[in-house]
């Protein structure tokens, strides 16, 4: 989540108008511990253009599973603590919502920027 930060933040120092066209969304895959509130006071620690969103259990499982995101609950602790394992991958919708691109946890945050940028300014030569 640091590394979509400095994504934004190189967006807009060199690509400001392309900056504009685009909204990092944090979707969080533990409804049943993020609570809005708990998103709201989550998002402090991130960068400000995030959009933090939750659903209901079923419709997590939806998306998880459109997005064949693997994620896997540990058992809780004796004080009701537990992690949750998941996949980890930055997916780039265009604007029109369709899936255009995806980033891995190994891409440095220069190679997204040039990714997004390419996504973006694509202009096909028929």
């Amino acid at each position: 989540m640091v590394k979509v930060g400095k994504v934004m933040d190189r967006l807009e120092k060199e690509y400001p108008e392309l900056r504009k066209k685009v909204q990092p969304i944090f979707v969080s895959i533990d409804p049943a511990r993020d609570s809005l509130k708990a998103l709201r006071d989550y998002s402090k620690d991130f960068h400000p253009s995030y959009v933090f969103l939750t659903g209901a259990p079923e419709q997590v499982q939806a998306m998880a599973k459109k997005y064949r995101v693997y994620m896997s609950k540990a058992d809780e602790t004796e004080d009701g603590d537990y992690l949750v394992d998941h996949s980890i991958v930055i997916y780039f919708h265009d604007d029109t919502g369709d899936i255009s691109d995806c980033f891995t946890q190994s891409m440095r945050p220069s190679d997204v920027v040039e990714k997004i940028v390419e996504r973006m300014t694509f202009v096909p030569k028929y």
